[in-house]
């Protein structure tokens, strides 16, 4: 058994195992074929990755198809300031954490800390998907000061829950 194939059999969401299936078949076929790329197909791929309408299928659907004619780094190139992303392990999320990283010279920006890190999501990922890899929602902060930004979340939604004047 081939490596893709091994890396298909581990995926336990049957629907994402179906599509990397789909997209290992995809290649195989294409490239038997002398067939011509049509700039639609990008254009719809494009189209579902950067809606707000479309699911987590979808949207991987069409980076498979990017991917494939136009190949991993200038996909992410193309979709990156429009992409609303699903997944926190994207490759869009990891080069998010870079470029926070490398803004904030690997300082933790309340404490001066420049030991482990962390890239830590302004306005939260699970409240906003459009935000979710812009520069601007990011700071890096040490564990401990990370830790202090969710407290501080947790409490000031806890004490505004209960205000009733």
């Amino acid at each position: 058994m081939d490596k893709q194939m091994e890396r298909v059999l581990r995926i336990k969401d049957p629907l994402m195992r179906r599509m990397y299936a789909g997209n290992e078949i995809l290649k195989r076929y294409y490239f038997s074929k002398e067939s011509e790329f049509d700039l639609s197909v990008a254009i719809d791929a494009l189209a579902a990755i950067i809606s707000k309408e479309t699911d987590k299928y979808q949207k991987k659907a069409g980076r498979f198809i990017l991917n494939f004619f136009y190949g991993i780094q200038e996909t992410n190139n193309m979709i990156e300031d429009h992409a609303i992303v699903t997944e926190r392990e994207d490759p869009l999320v990891r080069r998010w954490k870079k470029k926070v990283l490398d803004r904030d010279d690997y300082t933790c920006q309340h404490c001066g800390s420049r030991e482990k890190l962390v890239v830590h999501h302004i306005s939260h990922w699970s409240d906003d998907p459009v935000n979710r890899i812009n520069v601007d929602n990011g700071i890096t902060l040490c564990p401990s000061c990370h830790s202090k930004e969710h407290i501080g979340d947790w409490y000031s939604n806890f004490v505004d829950a209960s205000d009733t004047s």
